[in-house]
């Protein structure tokens, strides 16, 4: 009788177990999310977004510059000019940004899926190869944003603390930090927003980084 409920205790507890992981398990996988890098390197991390325009002149600057930049590109904004986004800088490490440019917060995880997937797809088409990184248009996002982006084999959702536009630079506090992430935009303007963060940076003692190089 004693070994009958011992076999017993031991099956319920298997059991227990068993349910526990499967409990665990139904939590889906998340793409991380990235305001800034924590360092204390005295670097800052520039990012582009879209591909509206194809300023030369702000070509000139980056080449001047030799500066390292991350671009988030739309798929339809491409065309033939992989090249040109691909040889600016030092070097331009090619994300995604959507297929369409929506605002995802609030859509469901399918629908969020299929835009993360399908604009990941056609910038590999384009570019050959990606990051694996991923910027949500407008900066919005959810907890499915988080799960559509790894479904779709993104390691990243890098958003920013530090916007440019034209002249104008806007932060959280008025002042850039170490590991801020910063954005602008493939726009007339974007020559003069990069000549604006050289002279704040200058200021300040800093100088642009890799964003890649930081990111494990």
């Amino acid at each position: 009788m004693i070994r009958r409920v011992f076999l017993v205790a031991i099956v319920f507890g298997s059991v227990i177990s068993v349910s526990s992981t499967s409990i665990l398990a139904t939590e889906p996988p998340q793409a991380k999310l990235l305001y800034k890098i924590d360092t204390a390197d005295r670097v800052v991390f520039l990012t582009v977004d879209d591909g509206s325009d194809r300023p030369a002149d702000a070509a000139t600057e980056l080449e001047r510059l030799q500066w390292p930049i991350s671009s988030f590109i739309l798929p339809s904004k491409v065309g033939a000019y992989a090249s040109w986004f691909s040889n600016l800088g030092s070097r331009n490490d090619i994300g995604t940004h959507s297929a369409r440019h929506i605002a995802l917060k609030g859509l469901s995880f399918e629908k969020q899926k299929k835009e993360i997937c399908e604009g990941e797809r056609r910038i590999k088409e384009k570019f050959g190869s990606t990051t694996g990184y991923f910027r949500p248009p407008y900066g919005s996002w959810d907890k499915r944003t988080l799960q559509a982006a790894a479904a779709c084999g993104i390691s990243h959702v890098v958003l920013w603390t530090v916007s440019l536009n034209g002249r104008t630079i806007t932060t959280w506090d008025g002042k850039i930090h170490p590991g801020n992430i910063v954005l602008v935009h493939y726009i007339r303007s974007m020559a003069q927003s990069i000549k604006q963060l050289e002279k704040r940076l200058k200021v300040q003692g800093l100088t642009v980084a890799r964003l890649s190089d930081y990111l494990k």
